[in-house]
């Protein structure tokens, strides 16, 4: 059990960081031309572990394209473009909104009940993002977080949609497809930025440029799914809600360590607002668990899988 639970935290951790490999990456390397280069090197490393475990025929391509669009394509590249406006931190804090999103859409769309527990852990999260807005320095910040926070909707939307496609196609195959799709929608985009000049063809960048956006792609995309997938099938789903806790604090510790960006204290206040309603929405979930309620939509890894 120990390889799965160290397995599950790798994963939260390689998701937290994700946000300073890009932003990282993103210093040799515009917006979309990353994207496509963070998509092929996912698809290439999920396709190769996907044929070395079988192949398995599947159906449902529509669905699989649509969520390939939401996520990763739309949801990626507007955190992408968001990173250029931000820090590294605040979109690690931002991308916990994810869950609550999620659950909005639910209670829309799918008239699934909220309880009082998750309106509070909402709630929470919500005033901790208001306080991280209201504390910006410069418009361009907030421009940058709002951008992260459509991302972040946007994969909320694909939290909503995969639940009836994970039920039909086992999670490596239909997280391959997933980032194939992405791959195949994001690099149309990249090349009409080439054409109009809006981004330069990246043939002229450095090796080392290109390594950063690959690496970017394979330990903060693939990889954090693959070790996830591999943990969710012998831990307890309440064990996996707890540990999502983890990735606004690795994300912030990352950035604050690799990046040398200072914390502010309104960083602060609304980073522990945000994780306490994501503490709170998790404690929602274990409760359920153990209650016998089937999970919901939960959290966006959580129906990753």
């Amino acid at each position: 059990m120990a390889r799965y639970q160290v397995a599950l935290i790798l994963a939260m951790f390689f998701w937290g960081s994700s946000a300073t490999l890009t932003k990282t990456a993103l210093e040799g390397m515009a917006p979309m031309s990353l994207l496509a280069i963070q998509l092929a090197a996912s698809s290439a490393v999920l396709w190769t572990v996907l044929l070395i475990r079988g192949y398995r025929r599947t159906t449902g391509h529509i669905r699989l394209m649509l969520l390939g669009f939401f996520e990763p394509a739309l949801s990626y590249a507007l955190i992408n473009f968001g990173l250029i406006h931000t820090t590294a931190a605040n979109a690690a804090l931002l991308v916990g909104m994810e869950s609550f999103f999620a659950m909005g859409l639910s209670f829309i769309f799918l008239r699934e009940r909220l309880s009082r527990r998750m309106l509070l852990a909402t709630a929470m999260a919500l005033a901790g993002v208001i306080l991280l807005e209201g504390s910006g320095a410069t418009a361009s910040l907030r421009i940058g977080d709002l951008l992260v926070l459509a991302g972040v909707l946007s994969a909320a939307v694909y939290v909503v949609l995969a639940g009836s496609t994970a039920k039909k196609v086992d999670a490596l195959t239909m997280t391959t497809y997933q980032f194939t799709y992405g791959l195949a929608f994001a690099v149309p985009v990249a090349c009409f930025q080439w054409l109009t000049g809006a981004e330069s063809v990246p043939i002229g960048e450095p090796v080392s440029a290109w390594v950063v956006a690959a690496v970017s792609g394979i330990v903060g995309y693939a990889l954090s799914f693959l070790l996830y997938n591999y943990a969710i099938s012998r831990v307890r789903t309440s064990y996996a809600a707890i540990a999502l806790n983890l990735i606004p604090v690795f994300g912030v510790a990352v950035a604050v360590v690799f990046l040398s960006e200072g914390l502010t204290i309104w960083q602060v206040v609304s980073g522990v607002l945000i994780i306490a309603g994501i503490s709170v929405y998790s404690g929602h979930e274990a409760r359920d668990e153990t209650a016998g309620v089937p999970d919901g939509h939960g959290h966006a890894e959580l129906e990753r899988n």
